[in-house]
């Protein structure tokens, strides 16, 4: 018996609805654009001046950005960074909860927001790159953590604050710090609240790679190309698998047969075998 519920999706479109009653979502004008470069998205976080801190609209402006990306076939790789150096984001806009303390309602509301927008960058179809320069804090760090890949310059910072504040980190982020440090590094993390630089994030898996300051594009674009060299179709096949793997998910049935049938009856599928047998390299179409 296999079955397999993405319960954060039910969690994240929740959130969206409830946030419609808390502000105004414009993403054309909330501080998070997205960019286009042949196959690859950009989201970039563009509210420099506050040092990229996300107010409650740039939260929900992820999560319809997601969605508009995902029924785009064509796009093999998603990288998430700022759209000014030297900064990846400060977190949360704390300026919005420090209006709203004692609110419970508010608060809930809040949490189920980020949760949603975290949900959202996790279940990108396509694969996800944060590209981290300068700090990375608390829900920036979330952001990052919610990525498939990262990579990072050598002035990059994190931290992960709520301990500091007298609050409890996002329950899906924390599940997948867990994940991706383990939860000794997660506990050391969050009960101190202590920064970190970017040799010790790659030291306990944090980061993927570091890179110097001024390589963090061309790092980028080489991990992109390398992408979009293969398989779209095939890379967002295998990352739904790998999150069924990571939900506990571990035994073959009916379910996870249907990864390989849509793989055998696509046309990039046909193309692969085409050009490894005629000796040249294959033109993939997703």
């Amino acid at each position: 018996m296999c079955s397999y519920l993405m319960s954060e999706t039910g969690w994240r479109n929740f959130g969206v609805t409830r946030l419609a009653n808390m502000v105004n979502v414009d993403s054309q004008n909330a501080g998070v654009l997205v960019e286009r470069h042949e196959h690859v998205a950009y989201i970039k976080i563009d509210r420099p001046e506050k040092r990229n801190a996300l107010t409650q609209a740039m939260w929900a402006a992820i999560p319809p950005m997601i969605d508009q990306l995902n029924s785009d076939l064509s796009i093999r790789l998603i990288v998430v960074g700022s759209s000014s150096p030297g900064v990846f984001s400060a977190g949360a806009d704390i300026g919005e909860y420090r209006h709203h303390v004692g609110d419970l309602e508010w608060g809930a509301d809040s949490q189920r927001v980020v949760g949603a927008a975290l949900a959202a960058v996790a279940q990108a179809h396509a694969p996800t790159l944060a590209a981290i320069d300068g700090p990375c804090f608390g829900g920036g760090a979330g952001i990052a953590v919610a990525c498939d890949f990262r990579i990072a310059t050598r002035s990059a910072t994190f931290a992960i604050t709520p301990a500091k504040l007298g609050m409890v980190y996002e329950f899906g982020a924390l599940v997948a710090l867990v994940d991706l440090v383990g939860p000794a590094q997660a506990k050391k993390i969050l009960f101190t609240g202590e920064t970190f630089d970017a040799t010790q994030a790659e030291r306990m898996g944090f980061v993927d790679s570091v890179v110097g300051d001024s390589d963090l594009e061309a790092a980028t674009e080489a991990f992109a190309a390398g992408l979009v060299k293969t398989s779209g179709m095939s890379a967002r096949i295998m990352k739904e698998a790998i999150q069924r793997i990571m939900s506990g998910h571990r035994e073959e049935c009916a379910e996870t047969d249907e990864f390989v049938n849509r793989a055998l009856r696509s046309a990039d599928y046909h193309e692969g075998v085409s050009a490894f047998i005629e000796r040249r390299p294959p033109v993939l179409e997703s």
